[in-house]
């Protein structure tokens, strides 16, 4: 005899009815955002994919899957929530995931014209009394733990003993992320992740303009190139200059670790991936980078 779980049958009906500040500190964004996500998405939206006779809608699926990225709970709770077994939950969560790791291409965009160039580094030159110049963005990385991987796991082991992926991104003043790569075991040095990045190789093949005065910002993981400035290493003999340059620097740079961490609040889920497949994983993190730029760009003609 199979006994039959009880669901909450009613939380779909409440999301409708949920104040504007209660739907947003669930769902990480307006509900004006989240229609305007719902119209982007849907010409891409099939339930073709889906087993069984009942199609599931796009907005149903988008507040499965946000609440899922949102909160650090299993795909069970997921779907007692929601009304849907632990499996349905998967699939959806993963087509969902998909959907919206696919925008990437649209939302996260590294500065490539003259226009948006010069507002990126007016931007940062405004951001401060003393800022660094000719910023184009700010390149740091972070460690994204999921379980250990059956395949090549030992090397996902990261130095604080824990498998993880590496995420590395750019960001602009304005805390949105203008390139993101994602994939590399954890084992694995910010430096050898950025000389495999793909922005680096399309810096040095000249795949996107790239002016000779500008540059990116790193911190001391980062190799010293003419196109990225890293902090003088700190030998207990620095000039008064170069201390100045490397305060300069990390007080420009700080955006991308602010953020990393707005993207990690608004997303618990970047604190423990809880699939073993790597591939998903990443997946599931663009879907989240997809995400932080589409709430922080809104309201904007897509």
């Amino acid at each position: 005899m199979v006994r039959k779980v009880p669901k909450c049958k009613s939380f779909y009906e409440t999301i409708k009815k949920m104040p504007s500040d209660v739907f947003y500190s669930h769902f990480r964004m307006e509900t004006a955002t989240f229609e305007e996500l719902c119209d982007v998405l849907k010409t891409a939206w099939s339930t073709r994919e889906r087993r069984g006779p009942t199609g599931i809608s796009l907005k149903k699926a988008l507040y499965l899957t946000i609440w899922k990225l949102a909160n650090q709970c299993s795909f069970r709770d997921v779907g007692d929530r929601f009304n849907f077994g632990r499996g349905t939950t998967y699939r959806v969560f993963i087509k969902t995931t998909r959907l919206l790791a696919n925008l990437k291409r649209q939302l996260i965009k590294f500065p490539s014209t003259e226009i948006s160039q010069r507002k990126t580094m007016e931007l940062f030159e405004a951001s401060r009394a003393h800022p660094f110049p000719f910023v184009l963005g700010c390149v740091d990385g972070t460690h994204i733990r999921i379980p250990q991987p059956s395949t090549g796991g030992i090397s996902y082991y990261n130095r604080k003993g824990t498998s993880s992926i590496v995420l590395q991104a750019v960001a602009d003043r304005e805390l949105r992320f203008t390139d993101a790569f994602v994939g590399y075991p954890g084992r694995c040095h910010d430096a050898l992740v950025w000389q495999n990045s793909p922005l680096k190789s399309a810096i040095v093949n000249n795949h996107i303009p790239f002016p000779p005065e500008c540059h990116l910002l790193g911190d001391g993981a980062y190799p010293l190139e003419t196109y990225l400035m890293v902090p003088y290493k700190d030998n207990g003999f620095l000039t008064p200059a170069q201390i100045i340059f490397n305060n300069v620097l990390a007080s420009t740079r700080v955006c991308v670790e602010q953020a990393f961490g707005i993207l990690k609040t608004k997303f618990r889920i970047l604190n423990y991936v809880d699939v073993q497949n790597p591939k998903v994983a990443k997946q599931i993190i663009m879907s989240c980078l997809v995400l932080h730029n589409f709430i922080n760009l809104f309201p904007f003609h897509f």
